[in-house]
């Protein structure tokens, strides 16, 4: 969890520096950004951007079976309108079936960047097919069966650029591959309604891409905005974090600190009364550490210690306690531990992994460990009672 949010606040560092000022360029690219300042905003508008295709593709099928009502309306074939109806279906459900992927497994790099681009395909192929409807009209053409589609398309463009903000490259070129057709059809069939149409396409494509670019600027600054909120959330939980620790845990071997221990081992002494079970603390103190530390220097002494942590933990239960007093001496808490395994096996397997040599540095080092041991109820009520009596068996064990 700490390593993740690490990274996040390190990315969106870098993001923060270079996406103050949106440009051109950045809202219109379609690859995945080589550059790491760019990445998590990349990141959040494609995954955006799939999320509302899913739910969009419907609306898609609708505006097809709209526009294959008009033209049987005004008597185009069935064979036609069928054969029209059934591509944007088809295209359609290319089109969800890409986005279900990438909701579902959220890829990265340029695998996201080719979806990306193989969805805006498709878009534009729906567009396309919308746009040539108006040659599936029977000849001569009624301008009321025209007017009927330009409503369908501008409000399918609107839609798309409401949408799909976060990618605007997408609803500028859905805009043309639909107006493109429809306006090839008026130059290859002149008429003063058809040049007047044209001019309604022009001028109603550059309002429509010119306010799709106001909505998209302030699209991408709100994800810019709201990954810098939550950057500056993962950073406080990270100093939380690091404030828990130090005054939690011991700073070098990262096991609990003495402050912890009380805590903790009043709590374990409380259960233990009240389910009327066992508990045991062992005392362990690392005999010729001193001499280690004096003769090799306190940069290896610190490494044996936290090889001594290491290795203890890996002796005891994670539900259980291992803490450092101080100096090289550890404190280990075992809730409801058989007694026969406490006072034989187990300090065996602790005594045993602390007398192995340890290599640091190309050294050789001997380690050699005494455990004192004390059960509750046996050996005190009270936990400074367990700890003066676990002590004072290390202490005698130490002495022979």
């Amino acid at each position: 969890m700490r390593l993740a949010l690490l990274n996040f606040v390190d990315s969106y560092s870098l993001l923060a520096k270079g996406y103050g000022k949106v440009t051109y360029i950045n809202l219109l690219s379609l690859r995945y950004p080589k550059d790491p300042e760019r990445e998590l905003n990349y990141l959040e508008r494609v995954h955006r951007f799939f999320s509302y295709s899913i739910s969009n593709m419907l609306g898609l099928i609708f505006g097809a079976s709209l526009i294959s009502v008009i033209l049987y309306y005004y008597g185009a074939m069935i064979g036609q309108i069928q054969l029209l109806f059934a591509c944007t279906a088809v295209v359609a459900t290319c089109v969800y079936l890409i986005s279900r992927f990438v909701d579902k497994h959220k890829p990265e790099g340029e695998l996201l960047a080719n979806l990306l681009i193989s969805r805006v395909t498709l878009g534009c192929v729906i567009g396309v097919l919308y746009g040539v409807a108006v040659f599936l009209l029977p000849k001569p053409i009624e301008e009321a069966s025209v007017l009927f589609l330009l409503c369908i398309y501008l409000a399918s463009i609107a839609v798309a650029i409401f949408q799909y903000s976060v990618i605007p490259t997408y609803y500028i070129l859905f805009n043309f591959s639909m107006l493109i057709p429809v306006m090839f059809y008026f130059v290859i069939f002149p008429s003063t309604f058809g040049y007047l149409m044209i001019l309604v396409l022009i001028s109603g494509s550059f309002m429509f891409i010119s306010k799709g670019f106001k909505i998209s600027k302030n699209e991408i600054h709100s994800i810019t905005v709201n990954l810098r909120l939550q950057a500056e959330v993962a950073e406080h939980v990270l100093t939380r974090q690091k404030l828990q620790e130090m005054a939690l845990y011991d700073n070098l071997t990262k096991v609990a600190n003495r402050h912890l221990f009380e805590e903790s081992a009043e709590d374990f002494l409380g259960r233990a009364k009240d389910q009327k079970q066992s508990m045991a603390l062992l005392y362990i103190d690392l005999n010729n550490f001193k001499t280690i530390n004096d003769r090799f220097g306190h940069e290896v002494g610190d490494k044996v210690l936290i090889e001594a942590a290491n290795r203890i933990k890996t002796k005891i239960r994670h539900t259980d306690l291992v803490a450092r007093f101080g100096g090289d001496e550890f404190v280990v808490v075992l809730e409801n531990f058989n007694l026969d395994v406490v006072r034989v096996d187990l300090i065996d397997a602790i005594r045993g992994v602390l007398n192995e040599d340890i290599l640091i540095e190309g050294q050789l080092l001997e380690l050699r460990a005494s455990i004192g041991v004390s059960i509750f109820p046996n050996d005190g009520s009270s936990l400074r009672d367990l700890l003066h009596n676990a002590d004072t068996h290390m202490y005698n064990q130490k002495k022979h």
